[in-house]
């Protein structure tokens, strides 16, 4: 048996740019995260959430995480969320994709960056 959990577009306020004047601002991104099981989670027979993790848990974890920090570049941010949701989930695999609409000309639909175990497609 193959099972994942994908929680998708988190909104997040974080101090996110280079210049140093970008980070004074927090902005949104919104963070989507993929875990797959190895096997089926316990909880899948069971319907006890002690047999899985909470991913409300999960998203106080990486809120508390991110929220007093500053990130220059957006693919640092991305493998501190990764670490961060690893150490919850632990063996499993994750991916997870950030998106955010920096004030770029032009650049309408903004900009995505892909981490983790697997190859994300979109």
């Amino acid at each position: 048996m193959k099972a994942e959990i994908n929680l998708q577009q988190l909104e997040l306020s974080v101090r996110l740019g280079w210049p140093e004047e970008e980070r004074e601002i927090p902005q949104t991104i919104w963070l989507d995260i993929q875990i797959k099981f190895f096997d089926a989670p316990s909880a899948c027979k069971s319907d006890n959430l002690a047999d899985t993790f909470c991913y409300d848990e999960l998203i106080k974890k990486i809120k508390t995480e991110i929220h007093a920090r500053e990130f220059r570049l957006i693919e640092y941010l991305g493998q501190e969320i990764y670490r961060v949701i690893k150490q919850v989930v632990g063996n499993h695999s994750v991916n997870i994709r950030i998106h955010k609409k920096p004030l770029i000309e032009n650049l309408t639909g903004g900009v995505n960056f892909c981490f983790g175990d697997e190859a994300w497609s979109f």
